[in-house]
């Protein structure tokens, strides 16, 4: 046997060992959501990930062994149809961290996706000085998707969608079953959960959202903790948890659009979307509106469930001429308000609510309880939202609840959800 016919020997017994079909995945029993199924490549340290993300082919997926990996540079992601996800499934265990939100950290973005259909799932990324992920429209990242994932304390947005002037955008995304948060707070109010610049079609669903607030000097001041603007399309908000957190959930926010905004879009900030089947509770005095639809054309606002006992006088604010909300069946503490030229269609809210009718709006359980009796079968039925924050079925009674939850309606079994 020649030396070098010895060295390919071994050169693919260590490709064997290192890129084979990947086990069985487990589906998420919240959702039923499985990642790709494909070759894989293990790593276990931050130089074997970064040689690894170099490297990739697409439909590879990189599993990183749990452990910490202190990022030296922005883990760029430029190859399509790549997953990069923790091998054991456990977020807790797989922790890509920086140096901190305020440090002289080169790590300014964690994981930046510069490539189509790339997933992230089952990991922590914290600490880094601008953003945990990036995801760029601007070099065409469509199809994102983001699953069980944990981001923390990041100095600006936890999760951005940027864009270009370019009419290159980052569509048909998703941001699932994952945490947002804050240990205390942010360093300033240049601060969103999500925000999404120019995108179609995306869906952020079943995510805890905590803490999304600037610094006590400012009063707590922030942006929304979900965000979709310039001139953004078709977005579904659902079955998201936002708590102890400064704004809500925003479809549009400007009149005044951006020269970037999507084709050129100089009237409405955001077209279409529902946001359905969301929790928001803060019951701090500095906390602001809860849902916003501004310059927002055609956006449904339906079954959200709202105590917020902040400094505004409402839960849930449509604003600008270019706006029209449908807003039905939505349980709240303060009045829908109607402003700035906006046009608002009101069925089935109720908005007298009261932190008796929740089990336990400090943990942010707000099922309700035998004093919730004024929101039961309070609503208008919507032939189309035929389930809850739980996945329950609605209606249970003779009429569909307002809010968020259904009572009495059995949740189904768990991993029975979209797997979108």
């Amino acid at each position: 046997m020649t030396a070098a016919l010895t060295t390919r020997i071994a050169v693919a017994a260590i490709a064997a060992a290192v890129l084979q079909p990947e086990p069985a995945i487990r589906a998420c029993r919240r959702c039923g959501w499985t990642p790709h199924n494909g070759p894989t490549v293990t790593v276990a340290t931050v130089a074997e990930l970064e040689r690894a993300v170099a490297s990739v082919k697409p439909r590879d997926t990189i599993l990183l062994a749990d452990g910490t990996y202190a990022l030296r540079r922005t883990i760029d992601i430029a190859t399509d149809r790549v997953t990069l996800r923790g091998k054991s499934g456990d977020r807790s265990k797989v922790v890509l961290q920086g140096r901190g939100m305020t440090s002289a950290d080169p790590v300014g973005v964690a994981i930046s996706v510069s490539a189509p259909n790339v997933t992230i799932a089952d990991l922590t990324v914290r600490d880094v000085k601008f953003h945990a992920v990036q995801v760029r429209g601007e070099s065409g990242a469509a199809g994102f998707t983001l699953h069980n994932a944990r981001l923390l304390d990041s100095g600006q947005q936890l999760l951005k969608g940027s864009v270009s002037e370019a009419p290159v955008y980052a569509d048909f995304g998703v941001i699932a079953c994952s945490d947002f948060e804050y240990t205390t707070n942010a360093p300033s109010d240049y601060t969103n959960g999500v925000d999404l610049l120019a995108t179609r079609a995306w869906v952020i669903r079943d995510n805890h959202f905590s803490r999304i607030r600037g610094p006590q000097s400012v009063g707590f001041r922030a942006g929304p903790s979900i965000l979709v603007w310039w001139a953004g399309v078709d977005t579904i908000v659902e079955r998201n948890l936002i708590v102890d957190s400064y704004r809500g959930v925003t479809l549009g926010l400007t009149d005044e659009l951006p020269k970037g905004a999507r084709k050129g879009e100089r009237t409405y900030d955001h077209t279409g979307g529902w946001i359905r089947n969301n929790v928001i509770v803060n019951l701090n005095p500095w906390a602001d509106a809860a849902i916003e639809a501004n310059a927002s054309r055609g956006v449904r606002i339906e079954h959200n469930t709202v105590l917020v006992e902040g400094k505004v006088g409402w839960s849930i604010d449509v604003r600008f001429p270019a706006s029209d909300a449908l807003v039905r069946n939505n349980l709240t503490n303060r009045r829908v308000f109607q402003r700035d030229g906006a046009t608002v269609s009101l069925e089935g809210n109720v908005m007298s609510a009261r932190a008796a009718w929740f089990v336990n709006p400090r943990t942010g359980d707000m099922h309700l309880t035998s004093a919730g009796r004024p929101a039961i079968d309070a609503g208008v039925p919507i032939a189309d939202l035929t389930d809850d924050f739980d996945r329950g079925v609605r209606p249970a009674g003779r009429a569909p609840d307002a809010g968020a939850f259904e009572m009495g309606s059995p949740a189904p079994r768990p991993g029975t959800g979209s797997r979108k």
